[in-house]
């Protein structure tokens, strides 16, 4: 079990920072709306920063903590999960592989235009090869089972159908994601609401005392016998009409009773769990506040799209994050007041959004770039309250030399390349130098020296000191070579005697260090 609780330990970093990213993302979204157009000729125009910050929410964090959930009831009925850490471990690797060329491809500009799903659909075979490790993970766990449960053997089948499912759904030919793109999709509600309530049950599970046993088995029989006859019409008849979208929609009604019942039966209080009875809620609230929604009469004069900005928030930033910070606190101290924290952030971003879409609507008159600039001040504070969580979370002690040395290379290579690679076209203008889209590959390769440095912080400090400084006298040496012959400009001359002076500082006082 510690080798689990240490694997935790390791990637909780990682989904920190991208977590703080796609946060981030949805801030500058929300201060390009606002008129501050500055990045508009970058890699973070509008709808490109609109896209990463769905993106990484997504498929970011939240949906790996949700992945935790079987290894935390495998934990309460006290099994062995050490040989499940390696596969583990090639499950994450892969995740995070996706989601670095999902960020690096939607930021190139290769996006779809949904409102979900803007990723290239190829990226979803990374994440059905990440679903292999996954499944090995479970079953090298579920051996230690003398009786397996019958929760067990229902989430074998679904385990192997889910990869499929996932490239079949996703596929923009006979799949329900290019259908996202304008209402209604009544059908596609159901299916992604149904996904919630077996993790809702397996949640509820894990965190009664007493034996749960649930009850009203209609409640999510039907929903799912009509989500598969909504499937199976698109795939072999064609499109749905509106009535038939209207009565798959509202068949997600019968989800409120069930888990009312549910989590009443299993004595869930928010003492005991608030994240979990905060999650239940949102996903109540969305669940009927969509449904109303979904009327026409009631949804265009209140908000003349399809679309709801603000039901989204509250569908993913409450409901679906904190089922995952419910899964996650099971393997990992979280900040007691984070809770509070977050609930202000999203409760700021859900009433601006909506008055202004009730403005916009001419129900009533409201500031709505007011309401925009609440939207963007929620979005900033959200960024510095995750920056303070992670900082205090981060134990640092005073650093030597060799490592002030790697620290300095990770701030000038790897944020520096971020930072090139994010808005080169607008700094390169500004100072006057010429800006070729190849210049990518040399902000890549930073990249990766600035992450060797990261690593060399806290370990095999002179080893990855010297490969660096073995990088930047060949790379240098190029630039050079390349401004003497006049194929680059006096950036090359700025690179290369900066790597090379760099790389000498090591070298020539190493054994100082």
């Amino acid at each position: 079990m510690d080798r689990f609780y240490k694997l935790i330990e390791q990637v909780m970093p990682i989904w920190a920072f991208i977590f703080l990213g796609s946060i981030l993302a949805g801030a500058i979204y929300g201060a390009q709306m606002l008129g501050f157009s500055s990045l508009d000729n970058t890699l973070l125009n509008a709808p490109t920063a609109r896209s990463l910050h769905i993106t990484l929410m997504l498929y970011g964090p939240i949906m790996l903590a949700l992945s935790l959930l079987p290894f935390a009831l495998f934990a309460k009925d006290k099994l062995d999960l050490s040989e499940a850490v390696e596969p583990l471990k090639n499950y994450f690797l892969l995740w995070h592989l996706f989601l670095f060329m999902a960020v690096v491809s939607i930021s190139l500009g290769a996006q779809r235009g949904l409102p979900f799903y803007d990723f290239a659909y190829e990226l979803n075979f990374i994440l059905a090869a990440s679903g292999i490790f996954y499944i090995i993970a479970i079953f090298k766990s579920i051996k230690h089972y003398e009786i397996t449960p019958l929760w067990v053997k229902v989430s074998k089948v679904l385990l192997f159908v889910a990869p499929l499912a996932l490239l079949v759904l996703m596929n923009p030919t006979y799949g329900q994601v290019e259908k996202t793109l304008i209402g209604p999709h009544g059908d596609n509600t159901l299916g992604m609401s149904f996904t919630l309530i077996p993790l809702f049950y397996l949640m509820i599970k894990l965190h009664t005392k007493e034996n749960f046993i649930p009850k009203w088995h209609i409640f999510w029989i039907l929903p799912l016998f009509g989500y598969a006859l909504s499937v199976a019409t698109r795939i072999f008849i064609g499109e749905l009409s509106y009535n038939e979208e209207w009565v798959y929609q509202w068949l997600t009604f019968a989800y409120a009773p069930l888990l009312i019942k549910w989590y009443k039966d299993a004595k869930i209080t928010y003492r005991q769990n608030p994240y979990l009875l905060i999650s239940i809620w949102a996903f109540l609230f969305v669940m009927i506040q969509g449904n109303i929604l979904f009327i026409p009469e009631i949804r265009w004069p209140f908000h003349r799209n399809d679309l709801i900005v603000a039901h989204a928030h509250v569908a993913i930033g409450l409901g679906i994050f904190f089922m995952s910070l419910s899964i996650l606190k099971y393997f990992y101290k979280l900040p007691e007041k984070f809770i509070h924290f977050w609930l202000l952030v999203i409760g700021l971003i859900f009433v601006s959004l909506s008055l202004a879409g009730f403005d916009e609507a001419a129900v009533f008159a409201v500031d709505v770039i007011f309401m925009w600039q609440i939207r963007l001040i929620a979005g900033i504070v959200a960024v510095i309250g995750l920056t303070y969580y992670i900082a205090k979370k981060m134990k640092i002690a005073r650093l030597s030399k060799l490592q002030l040395y790697h620290l300095n290379g990770f701030l000038s290579d790897g944020l520096g390349a971020l930072i090139l690679f994010l808005s080169a076209p607008l700094l390169f203008e500004f100072l006057e130098l010429f800006f070729s889209p190849y210049y990518y590959l040399v902000f890549g390769f930073m990249g990766f020296v600035g992450i060797l440095h990261l690593i060399g912080i806290t370990k095999e400090a002179h080893f990855l000191a010297y490969l660096t400084s073995i990088a930047r006298l060949i790379t240098g040496t190029l630039f050079l070579s390349l401004f003497y012959l006049g194929t680059i400009d006096s950036l090359g001359l700025l690179v290369g005697l900066y790597d090379i002076s760099y790389a000498l500082l090591y070298l020539i006082f190493r054994s100082r260090l």
